[in-house]
């Protein structure tokens, strides 16, 4: 937790000056675009977005490449055959700290993106998290005439 901590404040620091040299590709730009739109963000608004995507982006980025490390010695433990239970076992508690470090980096970066919102906003994106939540039950609806098709 520690080096989560750190990370995310060393971060702080640098990702304001990497958001600006990068350039979304033009995928990236249409959603983000969409967001902006569907949400009505303001441009002060849309700043602060960026600069804390960025700031996750980086965040997530040493947490990932920990977790491919930790991974890949899981699998070398394996491809050995006959893998020491109690290394294998250390690991696999590291490789779910690490996967608790990454949610972590989620929830302070979703946990910003709400505090930026006005009520009228928030209301938005509620909507947008119950859309997801029952997309998958569309086209039952749709094969059973329950909904217009388009």
């Amino acid at each position: 937790m520690k080096r989560l901590f750190l990370a995310v404040i060393l971060v702080a620091f640098v990702a304001p000056a990497a958001a600006q040299e990068m350039e979304p590709p033009p995928i990236a730009e249409a959603a983000h675009n969409g967001v902006v739109a569907f949400l009505q963000l303001t441009p002060e608004q849309v700043v602060a977005w960026d600069e804390i995507y960025w700031i996750h982006r980086d965040a997530e980025k040493p947490i990932k490449e920990d977790i491919r490390a930790v991974q890949e010695d899981v699998d070398a433990l394996f491809e050995a055959g006959d893998p020491d239970p109690a290394t294998l076992g250390n690991l696999m508690i590291e490789r779910r700290e690490l996967g608790e470090d990454l949610i972590q980096v989620h929830v302070i970066y979703h946990e910003a993106f709400v505090a930026l919102l006005d009520e009228t906003q928030l209301r938005r994106l509620k909507f947008i998290a119950r859309a997801d939540h029952v997309q998958k039950l569309i086209p039952a609806f749709k094969l059973f005439e329950l909904i217009r098709r388009r």
